[in-house]
């Protein structure tokens, strides 16, 4: 929230409107960087910040608009890329991979697993994917059938079932939390983990970024025309203010 201790009504009103919006320009800023640093990440969902204005008391009871602003995640389905790599997974529809990690259960849409030296189904990182049960999945191969994923969602191995994958969405994805390494984390905001029952699993592909970066250079574009705009209104508040005080001081004299 912003602060209004001290604030008349009417004096730098046009300097406080110009330090909001410079304010919300330098958060869209970080998130449309981000973004375009990872136009390439595998399963990296967009952000976005769009904001709202609303009414500011202050301290004279009088009151004025402020902006307030809204971070928020474009979970849309990015294309599906065909690698042929049988450890690498991509859902089809909503819902996310659980992971084990240190910091507890954490979700991701990145499906371009590899194993560790016990078997076990893990992330670039090297973190767990778990199985419908919670636990790790293994895929330990002996005979040299392969890994592969049937119809209905199993795993098998050597030609065994051995698990399937625990896919969960939530009543509302943008209250999770973003940790880093392109994982989320579970908050009061999003509700518990629920599974998955109309997402799909392809194995040979991979989730590309759903960032479209001829949009994010537009936008980096536009917010530096914002800022630029912001300087201007500063630059001409700080005039007028200066002139006021040599008016003033003319008067007086």
């Amino acid at each position: 929230m912003i602060r209004a201790l001290g604030l008349h009504p009417y004096s730098r009103l046009g300097a406080m409107e110009a330090l909001e919006g410079a304010r919300i320009l330098e958060r869209r800023l970080n998130v449309v960087a981000n973004d375009m640093a990872n136009v390439d990440t595998i399963g990296f969902k967009s952000q976005h910040v769009t904001f709202h204005e609303y009414f500011l008391s202050q301290v004279d009871k009088t009151k004025r608009t402020a902006k307030g602003e809204f971070e928020w995640t474009d979970f849309s389905q990015g294309s599906l890329e065909h690698t042929g790599n049988p450890l690498d997974f991509a859902i089809t529809g909503k819902g996310f991979f659980a992971v084990k990690t240190p910091a507890g259960i954490c979700y991701t849409r990145a499906g371009n697993f590899t194993l560790n030296a016990q078997d076990q189904l893990v992330t670039q990182q090297g973190y767990p994917v778990l199985g419908r049960g919670g636990v790790p999945i293994v895929l330990r191969d002996t005979t040299g059938k392969g890994i592969w994923l049937s119809g209905d969602g199993r795993l098998y191995v050597d030609g065994e079932p051995v698990d399937s994958f625990k896919i969960v969405t939530f009543n509302n994805p943008n209250g999770l939390s973003r940790i880093g390494d392109n994982l989320f984390m579970q908050t009061p905001s999003s509700g518990p983990p629920k599974e998955a029952s109309k997402a799909g699993v392809r194995q040979g592909y991979i989730e590309d970024s759903n960032v479209n970066p001829v949009t994010t250079m537009v936008n980096l574009i536009e917010i530096y025309r914002g800022y630029e705009a912001e300087q201007k209104t500063l630059r001409t508040v700080d005039q007028l203010n200066t002139q006021a005080a040599r008016d003033i001081g003319r008067l007086r004299g």
